[in-house]
Order: C-alpha cells, then structure tokens, then sequence
C-alpha cells in the first residue's frame, strides 16, 4: 500500500465530514487507507463515519489521550510506506497527494514534507512554515515583538527546505518515522510537530515546505485562545526547552517558573476579539441546483466562478462541491482573500449543511438545510 492517512478527531464531526469528502477525490487511484481515531467525541463523529464512510478504519479512544498518543497508535496499525498527518479541519484538492509524492520521488533525503495552508477566509497562515524555537524567540512572542517564529526563508509559493512543519499536514515516510520513534506523548497538544521536526533534522535529512500546493486549514477548531490553549501551547515550549535546551537543573527550573508566569498573564489578560459582523449584502451560490432549502439565504445563483465580479465586497459565497472541485474552491479562495468582507462556505458532497469559518482565531460555522425542499 502506497499510503495511509491518519486523521485524530475530538468534537470536530462537521468538519471531518468535509475533509472526508475531500480525502475520497484525492486519494482516488491511489493505494490507500484512511485511519480515524476518535478521542472519545461527545458529537455523532462515529455514526456519521459508520453510516458515510465505511472504508474508514475507525479507532475509538475511550478518552482523549492527546494528538501524539492518538497518532502513534494509528501508525501501530497503517499499511503505508508512506504516512500523512491530517488534521479533521482541513480540505484537500484532488492533485494534492499526486504531487506530494511525485515531489517525494524526485527528491533526495526527504524527512517530512508539508504544503501551503490557507484559513477559511484564504489568507495564507504562517504557521505553514516555522523556525525551531529558542528562548528569545518565545520570550519575543509574548510580548508581541517581531520574531522569527515563522520563516522567512521561502516565499508562500516557493518549494524548498524549513525547519518545522505544522502538525495540521505532514507527509513522510513510514519507516522514518518509526525510527525516530514517532510523536513524544509527553506533548498532549502543540509542540509535537516541532519536536519531531528537529528529530528529522538530527537524523541528517531534511524538512521541505511545498508551496506549490494548498489546502484549507480552518484551524480554529482546534485553537480557540482561551486560557487552555495558552497552558497547552507553553506548556509544549517548556517541554521542548527543557528536553533539547537546558543545561543544567537551575536552567530547567527557570524555564519552567517563567513559562508558568506566562501563561498565567496570557491567560489573565484574554479578551474577546470577536469584532460585530456587517450582514452580508448578497449571498452567492455557485452550483447546478437551485436548493430550495436555502432560498431565503442565497440571493444571487450562478453557475460559473469565473461570473463572479471582480468588484465583490461584503457578500458570502457558497461553493457546492458537488458541482466544484475541492481545487477551484481553494484557489478561488486565495484569489479573493485580499477583498473586503467575503465570507466563503461549502457544500460537503452528498451533504445537507454548508460549512466555513470568519477567521483562524473562531469556531467555525455550520449551517443545516433541508436537502428535501
């Protein structure tokens, strides 16, 4: 088997439904396996895999026992020479995994290779492409002063080497991984990704970002700012430091006191920034069916992207990929993420809900209609 997709979900069932439907177009004709393993969800994640998705190999935990935990046990059980972390809040195109592979066979002393990633609104995301972490860096980040977090080595579209991948998407080897003794579960969630980066790299290969491909990572799903999400994502640098930093007791003890201090004041200091929403003027709906469930929401149905105007501003699109490719939605996505005030949802195939999100930093949006109207 050429490959197996791996995919940790926890009360993410909409949006897994999404990236699902996505997986099915991508991986056509090519041999593979999808792995879910469901860190004990209090959604209808399993029935709806069960009942939509019986090619999946479902693994079910009976708690959350973490992002690395969970992945390394579906390694345990894929098939793949090839091995490709995903995250339930992402949406693929159909050459995605055409050209990861061919990249990977064209390429000598492949460690871990990730791609271009844009939220729901299609603004590129920076954590597509990071530094390893020191401690001026982390120090820097929390006051809010420019760092080097995210590298600047390559340009958003170019192809070449970085250090860290995110853990959203990373394509690699199977036999490598398991050489470097996969994800450390001392990493419940953040951080995981950036210490088997730097694994890859001391084990002499090398780490490549292809921009010349890109997905959707609506990501709020899993990285709502709140005070957890502070404790997690410090916690992982204190873990980090404290395993390939520290030299000694004192320095490790240090680390751990001021990142505690840091996370308390993160934490203190959260407000909300959920800024009031102007209604959308008008609501476009790209699609070859007319859906009576959502009449009283679309005001304007085309059938073409390319009938969009160039002057769009303070609107929302719906793309029904029953009728698009996963492809043309992402890319159209990037192309009016500069505009003003667009808001983009989807139509999962075979689906009665549209799915998106306003930004990286919120929970996205499900929207229920009836497929029966």
């Amino acid at each position: 088997m050429d490959l197996s997709v791996i995919i940790v979900s926890y009360d993410s069932r909409f949006f897994l439904e999404l990236c699902l439907r996505s997986l099915r177009a991508s991986l056509n004709k090519i041999k593979s396996e999808i792995i879910v393993v469901d860190n004990n969800s209090n959604d209808d994640t399993i029935d709806m895999i069960e009942s939509s998705f019986s090619e999946v190999i479902l693994i079910r935990n009976k708690y959350n026992v973490g992002f690395s935990c969970a992945n390394n046990l579906a390694v345990k059980k894929a098939k793949g020479k090839n091995i490709c972390f995903l995250n339930p809040d992402t949406v693929v195109p159909e050459d995605f995994f055409y050209k990861i592979i061919d990249f990977k066979k064209s390429t000598n002393n492949v460690g871990i290779i990730a791609c271009k990633m844009i939220d729901g609104q299609g603004i590129f995301l920076p954590e597509s492409k990071r530094s390893l972490p020191h401690t001026s860096m982390v120090i820097k980040k929390f006051f809010g002063l420019k760092n080097s977090y995210y590298s600047n080595k390559q340009s958003e579209d170019a192809i070449g080497q970085v250090d860290v991948l995110c853990g959203a998407i990373m394509f690699m080897d199977k036999q490598v991984f398991e050489e470097t003794g996969g994800f450390d579960e001392k990493y419940f969630m953040f951080g995981e990704d950036i210490d088997l980066s730097y694994k890859i790299l001391k084990k002499g290969l090398k780490n490549y970002y292809y921009g010349d491909t890109s997905i959707i990572h609506y990501k709020g799903e899993s990285t709502s700012k709140n005070s957890k999400y502070y404790k997690n994502f410090y916690g992982a640098m204190g873990i980090y430091y404290r395993k390939y930093i520290a030299k000694n007791i004192f320095s490790k003890i240090l680390s751990f006191l001021t990142l505690e201090l840091i996370i308390f004041f993160k934490s203190f200091m959260i407000t909300s920034k959920l800024r009031s929403r102007t209604k959308p003027k008008d609501c476009f709906l790209i699609s070859d069916n007319d859906y009576a469930g959502l009449k009283n929401r679309v005001t304007i149905k085309i059938d073409s992207i390319q009938k969009l105007s160039d002057k769009l501003e303070n609107c929302e699109i719906i793309f029904d990929s029953n009728y698009l490719t996963f492809k043309n939605i992402i890319s159209t996505m990037q192309k009016l993420s500069k505009k003003k005030g667009i808001i983009f949802k989807i139509i999962p195939k075979a689906s009665n809900f549209l799915i998106g999100s306003y930004n990286s930093r919120e929970h996205g949006e499900v929207i229920l209609f009836d497929l029966n109207k």
